[in-house]
């Protein structure tokens, strides 16, 4: 089990060098050894939002010993590789920064302060109580329920990249086994195809993991990041594999629909090679 406790600032600067290796605390949680703390650093009665994580590793209750109030409890603590974790700077400097930033990823002003007001009424923590380890990912994934409803332009966009984009990934996966490198018309494509990996789409996906590729691709194109080439998994491969845009992808598979007829000797490959 994880449980939070509040620690004051001397304790836990002490805590954070070692010189002290427990805490007293009032029994109102059924603790055991093995159980992890995470103490948040307090100053004043304010956290600071530093925070770290101990594990348990003995427990003296005043039955166990002279000196110890009842419904009190000594902990034993341990820090210890992955256990010891110090969050600093789990949040923007001010609103104006987490605005700045929104900008960036294209969301509204109010959408930001809407994200800094609620973080800021919660100590910028989750909902579990553990602290935000980056904001700009909270932010980045934040759901502004208030804010405006798509606009039908960008519906049919989202639909047109839900259809288009694994199908043009998987295909490019494939044909990118006979080449040296790609090179992305679409650089933002080259980012999710570099997320995901050659391996990962060869086989298909569901629902939610087609509109989590439509994020990661919507999120490299606000950012302004991009992949615009990479070498292809075949070390002995020969050429370059042109990879389209979603809306060159549409406009070749509209043109195969239409040739339909045509001799399968006649056709043009999917993607220029």
């Amino acid at each position: 089990m994880e449980y939070v406790m509040k620690v004051k600032k001397r304790n836990f600067e002490a805590l954070m060098n070692g010189d002290l290796t427990f805490v007293i605390h009032k029994v109102d949680k059924f603790y055991s050894a093995g159980d992890r703390l995470v103490l948040f650093e307090t100053d004043g009665g304010n956290e600071t939002g530093r925070s770290l994580t101990v594990r348990i590793t003995y427990i003296m209750h005043s039955e166990d010993s002279l000196g110890i109030k009842d419904d009190y409890c000594v902990v034993s603590v341990k820090r210890s590789g992955k256990n010891t974790r110090t969050n600093v700077g789990n949040r923007p400097a001010s609103e104006d920064e987490a605005v700045e930033y929104a900008a960036k990823l294209g969301k509204s002003a109010d959408c930001a302060r809407r994200f800094y007001n609620y973080y800021s009424m919660t100590g910028w923590k989750m909902k579990s109580g553990l602290p935000l380890s980056d904001w700009h990912a909270a932010l980045r994934n934040w759901k502004d329920f208030q804010g405006t409803q798509k606009t039908p332009e960008q519906a049919e966009t989202d639909s047109q990249l839900e259809l288009l984009l694994p199908m043009l990934l998987k295909k490019t996966a494939g044909l990118a086994k006979q080449k040296e490198k790609l090179v992305f018309h679409d650089p933002h494509i080259g980012t999710v195809l570099q997320f995901y990996g050659f391996d990962r789409l060869e086989y298909p996906f569901n629902a939610f993991e087609v509109r989590e590729m439509v994020k990661h691709y919507a999120t490299s194109k606000k950012l302004g990041t991009g992949c615009p080439q990479m070498r292809s998994p075949n070390p002995y491969g020969k050429g370059t594999l042109q990879v389209p845009t979603i809306e060159e992808f549409s406009a070749i598979l509209q043109k195969k629909k239409a040739e339909n007829n045509v001799p399968h000797d006649q056709k043009e490959p999917i993607l220029k090679v």
